[in-house]
């Protein structure tokens, strides 16, 4: 009994400490109060539960000593999250509120080095931000060779954190490869091992990568990752806030700066013309020389001449929200200087005058007006075109004789190229000049051509000089080209003149050649039967007789023919050869033709062929017949061996075509151009006779049928003329 006494009184105490620890602790759990209390009563009820009640109040109190730790941890990471968010609210950038982020996160996490990776603008790379942490000096080096590094969207611990926009936690980066962090060689050399990254995230935006390293392998820490995370979403609207006060802060000083850096007098009036502020000029020649104008009229201070338009602007811009310019003068120290007025709504019924000396502006204005008007006389008193050009053969200045030669305005040219005028070769050519000059600094003469507006080709003489600034460098071309079409046409006149003469002096040459020739064997023939019949007639037969008449009477007829073939070739160079087509049978005249060509030869056959019986057409029958006989004759006499000569008629039908073709000796091809000259003779015709006219008064009888005569020889071999006369003359 005494045993079970003293066990139950053991019992009783323990339960009384434990219900004292449990009392201790409800203070900071006041839910377990009512367990305590029904363990209390139930012990007094029942002493055989003593035993289950102080399990039970042992396990409470060890799930409530949790408890109250998870609790004293989340009431530091308030006050952490509380400090950092005044930290950083006062912090003057938002590189220092990245810097205050990483350094606090550090000391309240226990990494060893914080950094932080920002995007940069336009390009979609991650850089080293200035604002990092360290717990020792030597972590200066790593900081100092990451600043090397740039990572690329999902390269590297930064910039996979970057795509993603989740956290990454690697246990232990010196163990990985350069594939999953590039600064692993690094890493290694400084003992990095736990390595984390957290996004900033604000709008889904990612404002900026911190990255934390210790020197332990670690494995992930949720809760650790999580509070890291917490800190990231406080620091994402804190910076975007940071940012965009530092971004309104540079805006102001810019303005500011712009502002004190302007020349010009600020002036903020009101809807009703009183001056409200204003900020005076750097300029000494003010149009406002006094200071104490502030609460005073428009009209109080200036004259009416710039009061009133002024206060019309006013009106206008504060009525419209657009710019209103106006230009006036004013004496200031008994000097006349000019003012531009700009006159911007900057407020609810207030403008800014943004007043600004225009006077050196308007006499330099005047001064180029004035060059440009000098300049302008002196190029149009030029007595041909005149321009000037830039280094890129731009026209920058022409005249008016130029513009009335292309029927151009003035706006069509300036600024154009000679591509914009003429075209692409006449272009280049000019263009290339242009190059010369700019290239060689040497003025460049030459003749060109060039086309007017009417499409007539016009030539000049021209001039192209290099223009020089004041530093001796070329920046351009200027030029002059003189119109000298007519002295063209008269030098080529003059030149066709000259040719003509020597044409004609070579042809009385030719023609004194041929009867000297041509004419000496028929007039020694007739003086010598002459002379035969006066001293031998009374002894001849009369059969002899005729015979030496019939050879007079032939050598007459040849020098007629002769005379006859100068006449006609002189009638159709001066152009007095008539056309007088008449309608007739082309067959029966061709074959008459034959017949009577034949009769004359022996050796030769001539095969004339026609694909009709009967073809009237209408054409000249006296100039067929000069084109058909020549032709035909020449065939006989340059095939001094004999042979065949075929004759072929092919109709067509708006055409017809003669083809005559012989086995002669032919004519070179070097030859074959001057062919149809008069008095032209082949240099292989040897010992046979010839005056050089006939194929002449055929190309001549050709031509007024307006038709087209080819010729096809070599020579030993023969000789094809084609002769194709249309039908619609």
């Amino acid at each position: 009994m005494i045993v079970d006494r003293d066990k139950s009184l053991n019992q009783h105490n323990q339960l009384a400490t434990q219900c004292s620890l449990a009392d201790s602790q409800s203070h900071t759990n006041p839910c377990h109060s009512h367990f305590i209390a029904t363990t209390q009563t139930s012990v007094n009820c029942n002493d055989i539960t003593i035993e289950k009640c102080i399990l039970e109040l042992e396990k409470a109190n060890k799930q409530l000593q949790a408890e109250n730790i998870d609790l004293r941890r989340a009431e530091k990471e308030v006050l952490f999250l509380q400090r950092m968010t005044q930290a950083i609210s006062e912090a003057i950038d938002f590189h220092s509120a990245l810097g205050i982020a990483l350094r606090k996160v550090c000391e309240f996490t226990g990494w060893k080095f914080g950094e932080a990776w920002i995007p940069k603008t336009n390009i979609n790379v991650l850089e080293y931000s200035p604002a990092w942490y360290g717990v020792s000096p030597e972590l200066e080096k790593f900081r100092t060779l990451s600043e090397k590094f740039a990572f690329s969207l999902g390269v590297g611990i930064p910039g996979r954190v970057w795509e993603s926009k989740h956290p990454e936690w690697i246990q232990d980066v010196s163990s990985t490869s350069a594939e999953i962090c590039q600064r692993h060689q690094v890493v290694k050399e400084v003992g990095f091992k736990a390595g984390v990254g957290i996004p900033i995230i604000n709008r889904n935006e990612v404002l900026a990568v911190l990255v934390f390293f210790m020197f332990e392998a670690y494995e992930e820490d949720r809760r650790l990752v999580e509070i890291i995370s917490t800190v990231a979403i406080q620091l994402g609207s804190l910076i975007q806030h940071k940012q965009a006060e530092e971004a309104l802060r540079s805006s102001v000083a810019t303005n500011r700066a712009l502002i004190n850096a302007l020349p010009d007098l600020l002036l903020r009036i009101n809807k009703e013309g009183y001056f409200v502020n204003f900020k005076a000029a750097k300029n000494e020649s003010l149009i406002i020389p006094d200071n104490n104008f502030v609460g005073k009229h428009l009209c109080e201070v200036l004259s009416s001449e710039i009061a009133l338009p002024a206060m019309a602007c006013i009106e206008q811009a504060l009525a419209t929200g657009e710019i209103q310019i106006f230009e006036s003068q004013a004496y200031v120290d008994n000097l006349l200087r000019y003012y531009e007025f700009r006159i911007v709504v900057s407020a609810e019924n207030e403008v800014m005058a943004i007043v600004r000396d225009i006077t050196e502006t308007k006499l330099f204005l005047e001064l180029l007006q004035q060059q440009e008007r000098q300049l302008k006389a002196i190029l149009n008193n030029i007595p041909g075109s005149a321009w000037l050009k830039d280094s890129e053969s731009r026209y920058i200045a022409v005249n008016e004789p130029l513009l009335r030669l292309f029927n151009k305005k003035l706006e069509d040219v300036i600024g154009r190229t000679d591509y914009d005028l003429f075209p692409a070769d006449l272009a280049q050519k000019c263009i290339d000049d242009d190059r010369e000059v700019l290239a060689t600094g040497q003025r460049k003469y030459f003749e060109e051509f060039s086309l007017a507006s009417d499409g007539s080709e016009v030539w000049f003489e021209t001039i192209k000089t290099p223009i020089y600034n004041e530093n001796n460098e070329i920046i351009g071309t200027t030029g002059i080209a003189y119109d000298i079409t007519e002295r063209k046409r008269i030098e080529r006149d003059t030149f066709n003149a000259l040719k003509k003469e020597r044409e004609l002096s070579e042809l009385k040459s030719r023609f004194v050649t041929m009867t000297s020739h041509e004419f000496r064997t028929p007039l020694a023939t007739i003086l010598s039967s002459a002379e035969l019949l006066e001293y031998y007639s009374h002894k001849w037969s009369d059969e002899k007789k005729l015979n030496h008449l019939y050879k007079i009477q032939s050598a007459v007829n040849h020098m007629t023919s002769l005379l006859n073939d100068v006449l006609l070739i002189g009638k159709a160079e001066a152009g007095k050869l008539e056309f007088n087509p008449q309608p007739f049978d082309l067959i029966i005249f061709c074959s008459s033709l034959v017949e009577e060509l034949q009769i004359s030869t022996t050796k030769h056959q001539i095969i004339f062929q026609a694909q009709e019986q009967r073809l009237l057409l209408r054409l000249d029958e006296k100039l067929l017949r000069h084109i058909l006989t020549n032709l035909l004759s020449n065939a006989i006499k340059y095939s001094p061996q004999g042979g065949v000569i075929h004759f072929d008629l092919i109709p067509r039908t708006d055409e017809v075509i003669f083809v005559i073709q012989d086995e002669g000796i032919g004519i070179p091809k070097s030859e074959q151009e001057q062919l149809f000259n008069s008095f032209h003779r082949a240099s292989n015709v040897g010992i046979i006779s010839g005056t050089g006219l006939g194929l002449a008064i055929v190309k001549k009888s050709v031509d007024l049928h307006r038709g087209k005569i080819v010729v096809d020889s070599e020579v030993n071999v023969g000789t094809t003329f084609t002769v194709t006369i249309p039908l619609n003359n």
